[in-house]
C-alpha cells in the first residue's frame, strides 16, 4: 500500500506587469500571472528544477567532447537556450495557475489577435528578445521563489519558538 499523504498548502502568488503599448492593442499592455509559491517548498518545482539540472550536466559532458572550437561554441551555446527555456518550463509546469495577457501577436494573415495564454506561448515569450517581456518574466520568477523562501523561514521561526 502506498502512502498517500497531503501535501502542502502552497500560498498563491499573483503578479502583474505593465509592459509598452507597442506590445498590446493600444492603451495598457499587461501580463498578469496567477501562481504557487516556488523554490524548496514546492515539491513538483524541487523534482522539475532537479531534471534539469541532470539534463544541464549531461550536454555540457557532451559538449566538452566537442573539438571543433567552432562547433564547441555552437552548442555551447544552444545548451544555455535549452536551459534558459528549460527554467520557464519548469517554472510554468510548477507554479502557473493561470495567466493572461492582451500583447498581439500576428496571425498567418498578418492581423494582429491576442496572445494564446497557454504553456507553449508562457514559454515562447521567454525566448523574445525584448527585454520588457525577459525582465517581467524574470520578475515573476523571482516573486514566486520568494514566496517560497518566506514560506520556509516562517517554518523555521514556528520550529524556533
Amino acid at each position: 500500500m502506498a502512502l498517500r499523504l497531503k501535501s502542502r498548502e502552497l500560498p498563491m502568488v499573483q503578479f502583474r506587469a505593465v509592459l509598452p503599448e507597442w506590445l498590446g492593442p493600444g492603451g495598457e499592455c499587461f501580463i498578469e500571472i496567477d501562481a504557487r509559491a516556488g523554490g524548496a517548498i514546492n515539491s513538483a518545482y524541487v523534482a522539475s528544477a532537479e531534471s534539469l539540472m541532470l539534463r544541464a550536466r549531461i550536454m555540457d559532458r557532451k559538449t566538452r567532447k566537442v573539438t571543433d572550437d567552432a562547433e564547441y561554441v555552437a552548442a555551447d551555446n544552444a545548451n544555455a537556450k535549452a536551459i534558459g527555456r528549460g527554467r520557464f518550463e519548469t517554472l510554468y509546469d510548477s507554479c502557473v495557475i493561470e495567466w493572461r495577457s492582451n500583447i498581439l501577436t500576428e496571425d498567418d494573415d498578418g492581423k494582429a489577435v491576442p496572445i494564446t495564454c497557454d504553456r507553449a506561448t508562457f514559454v515562447e515569450l521567454s525566448d523574445q528578445p525584448i527585454p520588457e517581456i525577459a525582465k517581467a518574466l524574470t520578475q515573476f520568477e523571482s516573486k514566486v521563489l520568494d514566496a517560497g523562501k518566506m514560506i520556509s523561514q516562517d517554518d523555521e521561526e514556528t520550529v524556533k519558538n
